[in-house]
């Protein structure tokens, strides 16, 4: 810090003991040297203490910006961490309610319709008007069997639990090709892998959602389900004829511009590292692509 003035000094001890050894009076440019020496001293020392002074400023700034960006970081874990466990959770809820749906209502409404049977084997004399009542009601009964059927394989299908992913998607696509009365087409290209439950869960979801946001909203006429197998990734594709939208600049800014469902879909992406794109233009449909890297913690092994 003290640079400038150690300068100063040294120049004057050089010059000023010279100055008086040639004996001779100290004239004025001698004093306008010596003013020269000490202002250039003062401005150097000036410059290295604003020199330090900014060095100090920009250590403690870099400081300041490591612990936030650590912060961060630990910010978006426990984010990631939480919004796992809610998505779990969400999902083990599912598995309950539709074990409950498929056990105890589903079951009910099966006993009523076999007493409605029942009834009108053993009253062959009922009349029309009754007849028809009955007749009625044991096929409203039917069709709300077929829902509540319908409502417990929407919220976890058992094919997933029991055969996997491949097997789902192979039930869900002419599933959901019948009810939007689409045109779907499935392609798996490559050798087939299995991956780990959350991973197959995460997978089987975006497919679901991506259909029935085809489904209600694209007015499309044609769809494609594609499942790429490759060495070191898995890429998913859902591809529509649709009418297609402007897709914000950043896929997290979905949730501003409604679609609620696609934010949905990117966060369960993240969740098991795969990353997700959308490109749609309006006209043209939408596709959505998920890339999922083999992994090396948990390793994922064909079918």
């Amino acid at each position: 810090m003290r640079i400038g003035l150690l300068a100063l000094l040294i120049a004057v001890t050089m010059i000023v003991p010279n100055l008086i050894l040639l004996e001779s009076p100290i004239t004025g440019d001698d004093i306008i040297e010596i003013i020269g020496i000490v202002i250039i001293g003062l401005v150097v020392n000036l410059w290295l203490e604003s020199y330090e002074t900014d060095k100090r400023h920009r250590q403690m700034a870099y400081l300041r910006l490591e612990s936030a960006q650590r912060e961060l970081q630990r910010m978006q874990q426990n984010l990631r961490f939480y919004l796992k466990q809610i998505t779990l959770a969400q999902e083990e809820e599912r598995r309950r309610i539709a074990q409950e749906l498929h056990d105890d209502t589903a079951q009910d409404l099966i006993a009523i319709s076999r007493k409605i049977d029942g009834f009108m084997s053993l009253h062959p004399a009922l009349t029309s008007p009754d007849e028809a009542y009955l007749e009625d009601m044991h096929q409203h009964v039917n069709r709300t069997l077929s829902s509540v059927r319908r409502f417990s394989q929407d919220l976890r299908p058992s094919v997933l639990d029991d055969l996997g992913l491949i097997p789902a998607i192979e039930w869900l696509v002419p599933d959901l090709a019948q009810y939007f009365k689409l045109n779907i087409e499935l392609a798996i290209n490559g050798t087939i892998r299995r991956f780990p439950p959350e991973k197959e869960l995460v997978l089987f979801r975006i497919v679901q959602e991506s259909l029935r946001n085809v489904g209600k909203h694209a007015a499309a006429s044609h769809v494609w389900v594609m499942i790429d197998f490759l060495p070191q990734r898995t890429v998913l594709t859902i591809k529509d004829n649709g009418k297609g939208f402007h897709p914000p600049d950043r896929i997290g800014d979905l949730a501003v511009s409604g679609k609620l469902g696609l934010t949905g879909m990117q966060e369960r992406a993240q969740l098991i590292g795969a990353k997700m794109n959308i490109d749609s233009i309006p006209g043209q449909g939408t596709t959505v692509m998920v890339t999922l890297p083999v992994s090396s913690t948990s390793p994922d092994h064909p079918y």
